[in-house]
């Protein structure tokens, strides 16, 4: 007479196979359980909208951080503390200062605290750096009026 294990037969089949598999091999069969639950939803977010809209959303950059310096081709952008100062790169101090005024997803908006003889308005003078990297502007004056100064990017850039 057939004791404890012996005494069922063990099933056979594809299906019951797996049964067994899964149960001798349980860690094995939670990875690729999940696995093949996270892959569609993996393939949905990288081809939607949810991560342009969640940034959006949460005001996190595209670049998804802010920097704290911003290079062109003649000077370099830094932030120390609540202070933006631009330095030549060739090195030497600080040329002009700025305090953040606003920052958005987009831009970090600074205003002059440097008097500039050849800008009578020099006081009203607000320079935007774009966040990502891009075109910076300026406006003095009417805020609402900006120019293009040059290009300016990032260390990740």
């Amino acid at each position: 007479m057939l004791r404890g294990r012996d005494r069922v037969a063990k099933p056979t089949g594809t299906i019951a196979g797996l049964v067994n598999w899964i149960k001798t091999n349980s860690i094995a069969a939670t990875v690729f359980a999940t696995a093949g639950l996270l892959m569609p939803v993996v393939g949905f977010v990288q081809e939607s909208n949810v991560v342009p809209f969640a940034l959006h959303t949460l005001a996190i950059p595209d670049c998804y951080k802010y920097a704290d310096t911003y290079y062109d081709k003649w000077s370099e952008f830094r932030r120390e503390g609540k202070t933006w100062r631009e330095y030549p790169r060739a090195g030497g101090p600080f040329s002009f200062e700025f305090n953040e005024v606003h920052r958005t997803r987009d831009a970090i908006e600074l205003v002059n605290l440097t008097p500039r003889p050849e800008i009578p308005e020099w006081t009203t003078m607000v320079v935007s750096l774009p966040v990502c990297g891009g075109k910076a502007r300026y406006a003095v004056g009417i805020p609402g009026r900006w120019d293009d100064l040059f290009e300016v990017w990032t260390a990740s850039n």
